[in-house]
């Protein structure tokens, strides 16, 4: 099997590198998503369990050039679709159209439901569609259409602990990518300075103690018929093994009450509660002992929550926080085009990456490194 796992834009290199540390070498990366060849089911429940930062893994089923309704119907049609889906398969259609002549997305997943249950009809006689969830997202990108079958089903950002809503959340994906892409490593301090429900530190524990993302969810896949017995049991099996105990030292900080509270909770839920301390405070009265540390946030902005003057005054706080832990890295996402003159000095690195839609800088400011 040929699987592809979405990522968010920006992020790519990020889940080619957790693809190559899961074993998975020379994957290549083709319109936002990673392509991992010559695959099986146990890969399939290994890469749902264990991919932080991928959005979900698909099963591509097929290429073909669609220049009218017709070569999408007989493309569809092509696909031996009974060797994936049962009789009682409940078949939901999603599509995707990008610079292409078919762009209407209610006829494209009539024509591409059409094709299916035609060519599952002679096999089984009739179609109950009360069963499993079969999601199969067909993506028309410059005229060629790739057709996929969704083992994820929820997205893999639901990890399960972050049941509490709270106002502009970032998601668990993107979050891990953020602490993917620092020098952190356990033996190190890590900061949230701006927690809000605890995304941050909380995949940094995560992280930290090698807790499977996908260990406390299910996967779409699992109800199939055409599935491996062992495979989801044999992820599962690896996930536990690969846990480790050490001692970490990780904060949460905010100044939003209800949001510590959340974030206490959150932690909890997701088992890692004994290693990371929240605080009620403002992130202006950090103070610390900790030498060579880590802060990454992704402060409150404009766009989603008070006003620019607002974040401006934030990045000039935290400028004026940062000269004083100058032993640290700073790490900010920030859709603010001026954040850097406001922080008081040019970023060491920056990055696209959008969060909730919205296109923002992730900037980082190194401190000196270790002796």
């Amino acid at each position: 099997m040929k699987l592809l796992v979405p990522a968010a834009a920006g992020i790519e290199a990020v889940v080619k590198r957790q693809l190559d540390v899961l074993g998975y070498p020379n994957t290549r990366a083709v319109n936002g998503r990673i392509a991992v060849e010559n695959c099986t089911w146990t890969d399939v429940a290994r890469l749902n369990m264990f991919l932080r930062s991928g959005e979900r893994v698909l099963i591509n089923l097929a290429e073909f050039n669609v220049p009218d309704f017709d070569a999408l119907y007989d493309g569809i049609s092509r696909i031996c679709w009974c060797d994936w889906i049962d009789r009682c398969g409940r078949i939901i259609v999603v599509t995707k159209s990008v610079d292409s002549k078919l762009f209407a997305h209610h006829s494209i997943q009539s024509v591409g439901k059409k094709a299916i249950v035609n060519v599952l009809v002679p096999k089984y006689g009739f179609l109950a569609e009360n069963g499993a969830e079969y999601r199969v997202e067909l993506d028309i990108t410059h005229n060629v259409c790739s057709v996929n079958l969704d083992t994820t089903g929820v997205g893999l950002h639901k990890r399960g602990y972050r049941t509490m809503p709270y106002d502009a959340p970032l998601k668990e994906t993107t979050a891990a990518a953020l602490i993917d892409l620092t020098v952190w490593n356990p033996d190190k301090t890590f900061t949230d300075l701006f927690c809000g429900s605890g995304t941050l530190p909380i995949e940094a524990a995560l992280k930290a103690l090698r807790i499977a993302p996908g260990l406390n969810r299910h996967f779409a896949y699992e109800q199939w018929c055409c599935v491996d017995a062992n495979a989801a049991k044999s992820a599962a099996e690896e996930a536990r093994d690969a846990r480790v105990e050490r001692k970490l030292e990780i904060i949460g900080g905010d100044v939003n009450k209800y949001a510590v509270e959340i974030a206490r909770f959150h932690a909890e839920r997701a088992g890692v509660a004994h290693c990371i301390k929240f605080n009620l405070r403002k992130a202006q009265d950090f103070v610390s002992n900790s030498s060579y540390a880590v802060n990454v946030s992704n402060p409150p902005y404009g766009e989603r929550l008070g006003d620019k003057e607002e974040a401006r005054q934030t990045a000039r706080d935290m400028g004026k926080l940062y000269r004083t832990l100058d032993n640290w890295n700073f790490y900010f996402l920030s859709p603010l085009p001026d954040f850097e003159r406001q922080f008081g000095r040019r970023a060491d690195k920056k990055r696209y990456i959008y969060n909730a839609g919205i296109k923002c800088s992730y900037y980082t400011f190194n401190g000196p490194k270790p002796v």
